[in-house]
Order: structure tokens, then C-alpha cells, then sequence
């Protein structure tokens, strides 16, 4: 699934590059001071509690001064839970996945870059909000027996950094691609309601790609 998500991302940003290369340049856009735009998210972890996670969100941006902006970001992503039964030590009979959904609101400042060309580079730092629905998973074990795993997930806090390329769209459209680097303090209470075993998922580090595009007024 991971491969199929990185076709996905680079076939949409190939799509923007091709469609995008003779639009006007981002310097028509410095009259706006406020745009707000639809993004998709896609990002890959380390396997607890997530491989893969996708989302959409929307985003909205006003410019301080010269290339500085602050945007206030929502953010729904849904991921696959990926066998928690192997943290508490269970031997599953099979593959069975929980399916989780984070909605997150993250308040961020982008500065933008001038080049020669028609893209402009920026950089992005943030800090996320987020509330989990952890989704119980159940299933049979390898000894014949069942187990039931309820997860209790504490609201989080994401660090956000990444460096993306931006372009506009005639005189008001943006198209943009950030690539992303997020720490997530997670903090899952797993606990096994057939065998009372109990164990933890800590904080993890997720890397990936968000592809949106905006419009200025």
C-alpha cells in the first residue's frame, strides 16, 4: 500500500507540473493578502500504530509582511491500526488491521523564496492539535482462543516542519507541494479485555507529502 500512495503522490505532482508550466509566475500573487485552499495529506511511518496515513484538509493563509505568512490548517486523516495485538505479545491467527481517524488544526508560518524560474521554494514550521478515534480490534489468536484490544489515545501534539515548491495559477490560483516531516507525541493505552494484557505505543515521527492548491483575495 505504501508503493501505491507514493504512485499516487507522484502522479498528481507530475499532473501539476506538466498543467502548471505555462501559467504566469507567483510574483501576481503578492497582491493578495489572504488565500484559502483545499490540500491532500499522505504520509508514511514506522508501523506503530501507522504504515500508511492519507487526509484532506483545508487551509487558510494571510501574509504578515513581505514573505512571511501564518496559515490555520484542519486536517482529517484516516490510517490503517496496524496489529496492535503484536505490542501485547499476541500471536494472531490472522491479519486484522483497526481503522483510525485523527482530526487535527495546526497553526503555521511559511516564508517564502524568490528564484529565477517560475516556481518559488518556501519554508514551513508548525505545531498540530489532534484527537484520535482509536477503533477496538478483535480477532482470533494462534492457540485457538479470541482477543479483544480496547485503546485509549490521548489527544496529541505534532511538531511540523517541511519545504515545498509553489506556482501560481493565472492571477488569484496556487498550486503548491510541501514535503513534510512531523513528530507526533502519541501516547496509545492498549489493553487485551480477554487476557488483561496491557501494553503502550509511543511517540513516532511520520514524513511525507501534502499537495493543495489555493485562492488568493
Amino acid at each position: 500500500m505504501r508503493r501505491t500512495f507514493l504512485r499516487v503522490a507522484a502522479g498528481l505532482v507530475g499532473l501539476g507540473c506538466t498543467y502548471l508550466g505555462t501559467q504566469s509566475s507567483l510574483a501576481q500573487e503578492q497582491s493578495s493578502r489572504f488565500d484559502i485552499g483545499v490540500r491532500g495529506v499522505i504520509l508514511l511511518g514506522k508501523g506503530e500504530p501507522a504504515n500508511d496515513m492519507m487526509g484532506t484538509g483545508l487551509l487558510a493563509r494571510w501574509r504578515l509582511r513581505d514573505r512571511w505568512y501564518v496559515a490555520l490548517a484542519v486536517d482529517r486523516v484516516s490510517f490503517d491500526y496496524e496489529t496492535p495485538e503484536r505490542v501485547l505479545g499476541i500471536a494472531a491467527a490472522t491479519v486484522v488491521d483497526g481503522s483510525n481517524d485523527l482530526s487535527r488544526t495546526s497553526l503555521l508560518l511559511d516564508r517564502r523564496y524568490d528564484t529565477d524560474g517560475a516556481w518559488d521554494w518556501y519554508f514551513r514550521v508548525g505545531v498540530g492539535f489532534a484527537s484520535v478515534d482509536a477503533a477496538n480490534v478483535s480477532g482470533p489468536t494462534a492457540s485457538g482462543g479470541t482477543y479483544d484490544i480496547a485503546t485509549a489515545a490521548d489527544d496529541e501534539v505534532h511538531v511540523l516542519g517541511g519545504i515545498g515548491l509553489r506556482r501560481a495559477i493565472k492571477q488569484r490560483w496556487g498550486f503548491e507541494t510541501t514535503f513534510t516531516l512531523e513528530h507526533h507525541e502519541t501516547d496509545y493505552r492498549l489493553t487485551d479485555r480477554i487476557s488483561g494484557a496491557s501494553g503502550a505505543m509511543g511517540p513516532h515521527s511520520p514524513y511525507g507529502i501534502a499537495i493543495g492548491v489555493s485562492y488568493g483575495f
